[in-house]
């Protein structure tokens, strides 16, 4: 975890009960846009304008059909193709052109590619949509009907050490079931996972485990890195020949609890004798010493021994799999197309309603084209996924409504819009449930993974994930009334949300979001709740609730101009700005002109001296090009942490109120309870004051948030 710096100017703020400071409204900084929580975010209608043009798809049609109600065509191909071809010979109608599809699975067993061609026009959307009489799954996968897992052979069944596993054991032909793509090779790229690749079982649209050890969460055992060679560990006792003659896989964290690395059997060699466990190719990580790796191997047949566990038998194209129980009338997928399921080429005005999009390997929506633009994606549901939901290059990019489940990696990606020419990819995530992702590829996916200029992300829900729930590698970005809750689960030096190390990610605001019970509950480290790190400048964040953050609720890495006011922390520790980018501190070397990396982002990104970043992004303008130690008492310096306003806070807990404030930065009107001050139901998480609250007596400038409208919007 990287050490937090100790600042020459650090003020506490522990304003007691007694003897309070009181504060004028009045004050100097930056302007406050509605910080009673107002909702300015708009909800988008759900009012539909008749099509001009429907074309139907049913399980029971046909692509030789003409795509009427009566005479329905039968695969998503068929459709886009019959949508091409009218719009050749007729246009496309006012009311645009819609597809609607009928209740039923359809297989997606190839990338379907969207160019200009296959564009709607403006308020002519094409439109691909659920009739709304019942599900509409598109599918990635092989569904396996339960009757083809058979009892494994005795020979098969000695092999295993569970007696449980070995009576219950099954195996299925993968061939016979259908399965179209049983090559594994594509799983891998690197050292660092290839998620998007992996081949998963799903039962009953949940997860299954990869036959692995051990069964639940990471051993913790000594790793070694001598002199002469390759880092390794020991095995277990009585493993290490087992293991030494299966195609053991790797995942785990070699050195810090946010870099994982998964490595194929050939980057393992396991000596049956000494016990010793080798990586015989590189981590990414340098081991010097004696370190604690944190690892379970996994793809071992013989380590089958609870149930839910399977093992793909690559050679014989055998699936075997220890059942819970009778799975006769369960629903059995396992995943095979490892293409992007729909890559955009520059279409544009095309959406996707009300679908159910499940077992790919890769991404579903894809594109890498800027040229993309108003695709719209609402009431839809993505799950049981190995790659990213939503991975999108473009601009009005809307994803809204939707629900997004057992991922393998993150949920959403999206990058638009210009940093250099302040232009808004006007692309917006909105009333989405993200929930369970980061399952199989555990750090740096988020649910929402931003970069370029322009985005909004609000009344979203996120929980349950290993890692970040929102990360913003961009500027001019509102991030508003998002409940964030139970992330970061398994790191420690992490944010529920989180941006570093840029200056032209500037201008972006943090709003009313309610973060909580942010706790690691793998590892017991202490991640964070926002966390600005590593010099980011030009942040404001106000009118966020943060409750039961084992780490820092703010997490401050030095920068300049950051703006932390009116927000409310119950416990922990609220605020600590630290000064890394000073003196020999562990960061200065990237605020070192023109190499550094500071350096490097915004010369490689932005003409910061041109007339539009002159006027829009003023703060850049605050760094000098200078090739020495930036000191910390000269706030103009690059890595000096200054200009800052750290006010009206409202601290709730037995704790002092910690600042470390920096440079010529405003630390001022933070209040301390050390009780409840007022909430209208802080037990049961209304986080309103009441009119008569004492914090409104005591800290005047202090506005009320309302936090019933954070979250989903019914």
């Amino acid at each position: 975890m990287k050490r937090l710096i100790s600042v020459l100017l650090a003020i506490v703020f522990a304003l007691s009960v007694s003897g309070l400071a009181s504060c004028s409204g009045t004050q100097d900084g930056p302007e406050t846009p509605d910080v009673t929580g107002d909702d300015t975010s708009e909800t988008p209608g759900e009012e539909r304008v008749p099509a001009g043009k429907t074309f139907y798809v049913s399980p029971d049609g046909s692509d030789e059909n003409d795509g009427t109600k009566e005479s329905p065509l039968a695969t998503v191909q068929g459709a886009k193709s019959s949508v091409l071809s009218y719009k050749n010979e007729n246009g496309i109608p006012e009311g645009g052109i819609e597809v609607v599809f009928a209740p039923g699975t359809y297989q997606i067993k190839s990338q379907i590619v969207f160019t200009p061609d296959d564009s709607g026009e403006e308020d002519k959307d094409i439109v691909y949509r659920a009739d709304g009489a019942g599900d509409v799954i598109f599918d990635g996968g092989v569904r396996i009907d339960p009757s083809l897992f058979v009892p494994a052979s005795d020979d098969d069944k000695a092999k295993l050490t569970d007696e449980g596993a070995r009576s219950s054991l099954l195996v299925a032909d993968l061939s016979a079931a259908g399965c179209y793509d049983l090559d594994d090779s594509r799983e891998y790229t690197s050292s660092w996972i290839c998620y998007q690749y992996r081949q998963e079982l799903y039962v009953e649209n949940e997860r299954q485990t990869v036959a692995r050890w051990p069964n639940n969460g990471y051993e913790r055992v000594a790793a070694y890195g001598p002199d002469d060679g390759n880092p390794y560990f020991s095995a277990p006792e009585g493993k290490a020949q087992t293991w030494s003659e299966e195609a053991c896989r790797f995942y785990g964290y070699p050195v810090y609890d946010w870099a994982s690395v998964n490595l194929q059997e050939n980057s393992l060699r396991i000596d049956p004798d000494s016990g010793m466990v080798e990586f015989t190719g590189s981590t990414g990580y340098t081991i010097s010493g004696t370190s604690t790796i944190k690892y379970f191997l996994y793809n071992i047949f013989s380590e089958i021994d609870v149930p839910g566990e399977y093992f793909w038998d690559v050679a014989g194209n055998r699936l075997f799999y220890y059942p819970d129980g009778d799975i006769s009338g369960k629903k059995i997928s396992f995943s095979q197309l490892a293409d992007n399921w729909f890559e955009f080429d520059g279409a544009s005005h095309i959406g996707f309603e009300g679908i159910i999009f499940e077992n790919g390997r890769a991404d579903v929506f894809h594109s890498t084209n800027i040229d993309t633009y108003g695709i719209s994606i609402d009431r839809c549901v993505f799950r049981d996924l190995g790659g990213y939901a939503i991975d999108m290059r473009g601009n009005r990019i809307t994803v809204k409504n939707s629900e997004f489940y057992n991922l393998g990696a993150g949920c959403i990606s999206l990058s638009g819009g210009g940093l250099d020419e302040i232009k808004s990819s006007e692309s917006v995530i909105f009333n989405n449930n993200f929930h369970d992702w980061s399952q199989t590829y555990t750090v740096y996916n988020a649910a929402a993974n931003l970069s370029g200029y322009g985005f909004t992300v609000s009344h979203n829900e996120m929980y349950n994930s290993p890692h970040e729930a929102i990360a913003f590698n961009c500027g001019g970005t509102l991030i508003e009334y998002n409940h964030i809750h139970d992330v970061c689960n398994q790191t420690g030096d992490a944010g529920a949300v989180y941006s570093g190390r840029r200056w032209d990610w500037s201008g972006n605001i943090l709003r009313f979001n309610l973060i909580e019970n942010i706790i690691d509950t793998t590892f017991g480290a202490s991640p964070n709740g926002i966390y600005l790190d590593d010099n980011l400048s030009g942040q404001i964040c106000y009118g966020n609730i943060f409750n039961n953050v084992s780490g820092l609720s703010y997490h401050i890495g030095g920068g300049k101009k950051n703006y932390i006011y009116n927000n409310i922390f119950i416990g922990g520790r609220p605020i600590s700005w630290d000064d890394r980018g000073t003196g020999n501190q562990f960061a200065h070397d990237a605020v070192t002109y023109p190499n550094g990396s500071m350096w490097s982002g915004i010369l490689r990104n932005v003409n910061y001296l041109s007339d539009i970043q002159r006027f829009s992004v003023p703060e850049n303008l605050l760094m000098i090009e200078q090739t020495g130690f930036s000191i910390f008492e000269r706030p103009d310096d690059p890595g000096s942490p200054a200009y800052g306003i750290v006010r009206n806070n409202l601290y709730i807990g037995d704790r002092d109120y910690l600042i470390r404030s920096v440079g010529n930065g405003t630390a001022e009107c933070n209040l301390v309870y050390a009780e409840d001050p007022g909430f209208v139901d802080l037990e049961n998480g209304n986080y309103n004051l009441k009119d008569i609250s004492r914090v409104f007596r005591d800290l005047p400038g202090f506005e009320n948030i309302d936090s019933t409208k954070i979250g989903l919007v019914k």
